[in-house]
C-alpha cells in the first residue's frame, strides 16, 4: 500500500501515527488531546512492546508527537521546521516542560518529511541540548521510516482507516500558479490598448449569493473591494496573445467547480468552502502564497463570472 501523507488531512496523519505506535509500544498508547499548553501529543506510560528493540525496550513515560505538511517534498532541515521560529523551535519549551516535570523520559516525533542522516544528529542532539533528555531518548521518524511502518504494519494502516473521502480534496495548484504568476506579470499598457470589453450578462451578484447561501458580509467585506480588478482579468484574458492562459483558467476553474460540488453541505455558509479551496491552494503552491492578493482576486472573478458555483439554483 502507498500512503500519500501530504494528502491525508492532520487528523488522520495523527490516527496512523496512533496506530503504528500501538504495533511499536503497545496497546496503551492514548491519542493526540490538546495538551495545557494548547500543543497536542499522545502518551505511553510503561514497557514498551518492542521498540526500539524487544530485548531492549524503553521503559517509562513516552511522549509521541506527530506533524503533518500538506505541501509535498517538505524536509527536517528547512527553515519552517527546524529554524529560529519554527515548528521544533516552538515544540521545545514544550518538552522541556514535561521533562522538568518528569511527565517525559522518552520523545518520539513523526514527521510526513525527509530526514538525512547529518541532519537526523542535529536534531537530535539541539533536542538533548535544550531540554535534557538523553540523545539516546529521541527519536525521529520521516517518509521513508514511515513508509517502512506502512510495509511492516498494514493493518495498522488498515485500523487508522485512511479514507479518501475524508481527507481533503487533492487540488493540483500547478496550473493556476501558471495562470497567477502571468496575471501578475501583465502591463496593461504593453498589451492591451482601449477599454476592457463589456462583461457577459451573468446572473447577478446578489442574486447568486442568495442562492449559493454566500452571506452579504462576506461578499461586502472580501469580494466586492477585489472587483475593481476584474477588468483588468477580464482584459488579460481577451487579448490574444494570452489564450493559452485562457484554456488552462477554464480547466482550472471547472476543476475547482467540481472540488466545491463534492464539499457542498447546506449547513456550511458558501464563503467558508471558498475559504478551505484558497487555503489548500496556499498551503500547496509557492507561487501562490506569494500572490494571495490576487489569487484570492482570481477566485473571485471565478465566482461572480459563474465559472466557479455555475448551478446556483
Amino acid at each position: 500500500m502507498n500512503v500519500i501523507y501530504c494528502n491525508l488531512h492532520y487528523i488522520q496523519f495523527e490516527e496512523l501515527v496512533v496506530e503504528f505506535c500501538v504495533e511499536l509500544l503497545g496497546n496503551g498508547v492514548q491519542g493526540f488531546v490538546p495538551g495545557k499548553d494548547g500543543g497536542r501529543d499522545a502518551r505511553f506510560s510503561g514497557t514498551a512492546k518492542l521498540f526500539p528493540s524487544d530485548a531492549a525496550p524503553w521503559s517509562g513515560r513516552i511522549i509521541i508527537q506527530a506533524k503533518h505538511t500538506e505541501l509535498m517534498n517538505k524536509s527536517f532541515s528547512e527553515a519552517d521546521f527546524s529554524g529560529e521560529s519554527s515548528v521544533l523551535s516552538q515544540e521545545i519549551p514544550r518538552i522541556r516542560g514535561l521533562f522538568e516535570r518528569h511527565e517525559l523520559t522518552f520523545y518520539m516525533l513523526f514527521a510526513n518529511r525527509r530526514l538525512t542522516g547529518v541532519t537526523e544528529e542535529n536534531i537530535r542532539r539541539r533536542i538533548g541540548r535544550e531540554t535534557g533528555l538523553n540523545d539516546d531518548c529521541i527519536r525521529l521518524f520521516d517518509t521513508s521510516e514511515l513508509d517502512r511502518l506502512v510495509k511492516r504494519y498494514p493493518e495498522a494502516v488498515a485500523r487508522a482507516g485512511l479514507n479518501p473521502a475524508k481527507a481533503p480534496a487533492d487540488i493540483d495548484p500547478n496550473d493556476l500558479a501558471e495562470v497567477i504568476t502571468r496575471i501578475a506579470a501583465y502591463k496593461l499598457d504593453e498589451l492591451m490598448e482601449g477599454s476592457a470589453p463589456p462583461p457577459e450578462q451573468r446572473e447577478s451578484p446578489d442574486e447568486k449569493n442568495r442562492k449559493k447561501g454566500l452571506r452579504d458580509a462576506y461578499f461586502n467585506n472580501h469580494i466586492r473591494p477585489k472587483m475593481i480588478d476584474f477588468p483588468t482579468i477580464r482584459q488579460f484574458f481577451s487579448h490574444p496573445a494570452n489564450q493559452p492562459y485562457v484554456k488552462l483558467y477554464e480547466d482550472i476553474s471547472s476543476e475547482l467547480e467540481a472540488k466545491l460540488d463534492a464539499w457542498s453541505d447546506p449547513d456550511v455558509p458558501y464563503e467558508r468552502q471558498l475559504e478551505v479551496l484558497i487555503d489548500r491552494l496556499f498551503q500547496r503552491d509557492f507561487d501562490l502564497r506569494k500572490n494571495k492578493q490576487l489569487t484570492r482576486t482570481v477566485v473571485y472573478y471565478m465566482y461572480c463570472n459563474c465559472d466557479i458555483a455555475k448551478d446556483a439554483t
